[in-house]
Parts: structure tokens; sequence; C-alpha cells
């Protein structure tokens, strides 16, 4: 079945005289269609720079629940439902200007569209409004430079995992502040853990993991990264959108950590890279088992020693592998 928020239809049919095939199929109107000027993101924005309107968006969000079709709600309900002291005229203004492109009208009430849905994960992530801190917190590792055990802190919307006492970074990650609780620690490391996974796999396999442009990839030294002196390595892997500016800047070791080569060589031996923290595989965090062979053209081995054995992988610049070495 195709996601909740395609444009293609799904395989379910509801009764066609009751409505709720409008309902099933995402983005379908009663209203004739209309859209905003191509490129006009400021008037996109301006829609919901409305506290009714924002109220509006939450309010159909939160009636959807976790599961199920996008509900649809009268008039009377969805006004009911906005937490915002103003009469029917005024939040029926309102609500006219977010009909075709947050908002959906059919003959029952009001649902959101796809583009609502979006803007409505945004609000309930935070990621626009709060402004949470914690930290330092146990991240699980000692620094692999001077051994002071490594920590996490969140400030601004990013989770930095440093060293305290040499001030080797480790990692920095953009997460939203909404369901982060500093006081269930594993649970909290694991899943910020595992949302920069999916970010990263993207840009592995060429694809923008925020608009879906293709990555441009390129390696270059320690010294012309931003990081640098704080992640001292031999080479750096540069990902960046030139569409939408989302960039990343890693390691070899973890640019390839998806290899299914690498996967299968360090599972056969205990060691599951896809669920371990990626700050706790060296071979990741560190170019200490890194070896540029040639720069022009680039060509880079990693090295990834598990119980005696040892897989060598060696790469282009656009993270290709020629060879894979077992020994």
């Amino acid at each position: 079945m195709p996601p909740e928020d395609s444009n293609e239809p799904s395989d379910e049919r509801g009764d066609a005289d009751s409505g709720d095939a409008d309902q099933i199929i995402p983005g379908w109107s009663d209203r004739e269609s209309t859209t905003l000027p191509e490129g006009d993101d400021e008037a996109a924005f301006a829609l919901v720079g409305n506290e009714t309107r924002a109220e509006i968006i939450r309010a159909l969000g939160e009636a959807r629940g976790q599961e199920g079709a996008r509900p649809i709600l009268s008039f009377s309900e969805l006004h009911d439902a906005v937490d915002v002291d103003v009469v029917s005229s005024q939040f029926n203004y309102h609500l006219q200007q977010l009909l075709d492109y947050y908002v959906d009208q059919t003959e029952d009430g009001y649902r959101l569209r796809p583009e609502g849905s979006l803007v409505y994960r945004t609000i309930k992530a935070g990621t626009l409004s709060d402004r949470d801190s914690f930290g330092p917190l146990d991240v699980g590792f000692d620094c692999y430079y001077c051994g002071d055990p490594a920590e996490g802190v969140y400030d601004d919307g990013m989770f930095t995992v440093q060293c305290p006492g040499c001030e080797t970074l480790y990692d920095l990650i953009l997460v939203p502040p909404a369901t982060l609780d500093p006081d269930d620690v594993d649970g909290l490391l694991h899943r910020i853990d595992q949302f920069n996974r999916h970010r990263r796999l993207a840009f592995n396999r060429d694809v923008c993991p925020m608009c879906a442009n293709d990555v441009d990839t390129q390696f270059m030294t320690s010294e012309a990264s931003p990081f640098d002196p704080v992640q001292p390595r031999e080479v750096v892997v540069h990902q960046s959108c030139s569409h939408c500016g989302s960039q990343m800047y890693v390691g070899v070791g973890a640019a390839v950590i998806y290899d299914p080569g690498l996967v299968s060589f360090c599972f056969e031996r205990g060691i599951d890279v896809t669920e371990t923290p990626l700050w706790e595989l060296e071979f990741a965090m560190t170019d200490r088992s890194v070896t540029v062979r040639s720069r022009d053209p680039w060509e880079v081995a990693v090295e990834v020693a598990v119980d005696g054995d040892t897989l060598e992988l060696v790469v282009d610049d656009r993270l290709t592998v020629l060879e894979r070495n077992y020994s």
C-alpha cells in the first residue's frame, strides 16, 4: 500500500456515494484546486504565520491520532477544537486562507492536506519553537585519543558528542527537541543515533534527505574542513545538496558503514554496525585505520579489524567500493 501522504491511490476502495473514496485518496478536494505562485516561499510561510491558522493545523493533526485516514471535522467541531478565542467570522476567514494549500474542504468538513500534515509534524517536533538544552550525558565510550569519558550535550537543536578533555568532536547531530527525554539516557542515545543514521544513509545513497535532490560527494583534506582541528582526520568526506544546502562532513569509515560486505563481516563476528552507536565504532570515528593511496584521483582504504580478522575496503571519491580485501 502506498504511504498515507503519497499522491497514489490506495488499493482500498470506499463507497463512492458516502464520500469514503474521497477520504482515502490524499489531496483530492471538492474545491477547484489553486496553487501558490511558483517559488513564492514567503507566501507559503505567511499562511501559517498566524496563531489561529497554526492552531487550525494543530487541531486537525491532533484529531488524527496515530492510525486511520485523515479525519474530517465539521466547522463547529474544528472551531471547538482550536484553542484560540475568536468569533466564528474571524475563524472562518483564517480557515479560508488555508484551503487548498494546507487544508482540504469536503462535503462533510475539513481535513489536512499532505502539506498540512508536514507543517503539523514540524510543529509537534518542536523544530521551530522549542529551545531545550541538557547534558552533559555519559555516552558510553572513552575518547579514542586521550582516554577521558566522552560526553553528549544538547543545545540549540544540536546534540554534540565530544571529549571534554582534548575537545575531539565525534558527532554533531541536528535533531528536534520535543521528544528528547534526558532522564532516559539509553533510550535517548539510541533514538538520536538511529535518527542520525537515516539522514546519513540517504546521503550515502546520493539522495538529499531534506529535498530528495542529487547529492554531490567530494573528498577533502582535514585542513579544508570547518571542523579542523577538533576532528583530526587524514581525509574528510563532504556530501552536500546544491538545491537546499543540506550537507554533511564525515570520515571514510562512517561513510561506508552500510557497505554490505562490511555489515556482514562485522555481523558474522558478533557486531551489528546497524545498531551499535556510531561513536562506539572506532573505525567510523577516527582515521587510524584509513590509508590515502592516492589524491589525484582519490583512492582511500579503510581497514575494519574484528577478532583477528580484517576487511579492507578501497573506495574512490564517489565512495564506490573498488576492492574488498579479507585477511
